[in-house]
């Protein structure tokens, strides 16, 4: 199992503190806990993290991770079957999901890759910065849909061998909200096999170093600009720590003209 802290996306599905019953697939009955009793519930995000010049997420670092946690987890080659449920979506896909939604048509996917994850339980959530257990949000109504942030997560094979679907298990531990985004209100509804619940810890992963930042991601009203040592920008100050640049590094570069 590893633990990744992922890049800042949008929030384009799911909400971190409102939980969804977990139904069984074919009966479309409710799924209970162990004691036979109780409801299962889902608490799952959809985020969009922005596409870059990669061909495919798995070349990304954050997707390097998975990947490779995924090739650990099934030595026998399970993990390229047309099937395996990797738990992320391509945003500009034109195939339907499950619910005969297109990705390409749901708001907030195109142009991005979109990560699917659950748990059994409500996601810690906290604004940008302030970790501490009294800072911990409490009014689900502080996010909405459209808003960016960043997920703290886990990844771990879910075990599973065929005739059964091997695939990823991808557990939110951690919500950031990083900056309030335009409201999404078209039903972007969750494929709910793209994510199953699982325990995961909520300590944040060391982030990634900087990489060219995405144009259509955190476009506040700053309107300081500068430019990257590679000639490209210009870039907002929020786009430039997006891509993992600090405020030293930030403070550094040209202002753009």
């Amino acid at each position: 199992m590893i633990e990744i802290t992922s890049p800042v996306g949008r929030l384009v599905s799911g909400h971190p503190m409102i939980s969804h019953a977990v139904v069984d697939e074919k009966t479309k009955q409710p799924k209970m806990q162990q004691d036979g009793a109780t409801p299962r519930v889902d608490f799952y995000v959809g985020l969009a993290i922005p596409k870059g010049p990669e061909q495919h997420w798995n070349q990304t670092a954050w997707g390097q991770q998975i990947h490779a946690e995924a090739l650990a987890s099934f030595p026998n080659g399970e993990h390229a079957m047309a099937a395996f449920a990797w738990k992320i979506v391509d945003g500009d896909s034109q195939i339907p999901n499950k619910n005969m939604k297109k990705p390409c048509d749901m708001e907030g996917y195109p142009g991005h890759w979109i990560i699917n994850a659950s748990n059994g339980f409500a996601i810690k959530c906290y604004h940008r910065g302030q970790y501490e257990p009294s800072q911990q949000i409490q009014q689900k109504e502080a996010i909405k849909r459209g808003d960016y942030c960043r997920l703290v997560f886990t990844v771990r094979g879910n075990g599973a061998a065929p005739p059964n679907t091997p695939g990823v298990y991808i557990n939110p531990s951690m919500f950031e909200l990083y900056q309030a985004g335009v409201e999404i209100v078209s039903e972007n509804a969750a494929d709910p096999n793209m994510a199953a619940p699982a325990n995961a810890p909520a300590t944040p992963a060391p982030g990634g170093g900087p990489s060219t930042p995405a144009t259509d991601i955190l476009k506040p009203p700053v309107e300081v600009k500068y430019m990257t040592p590679d000639g490209k920008g210009p870039w907002t100050e929020a786009q430039l720590s997006q891509a993992g640049y600090t405020p030293e590094m930030i403070a550094g570069l040209a202002k753009a003209p």
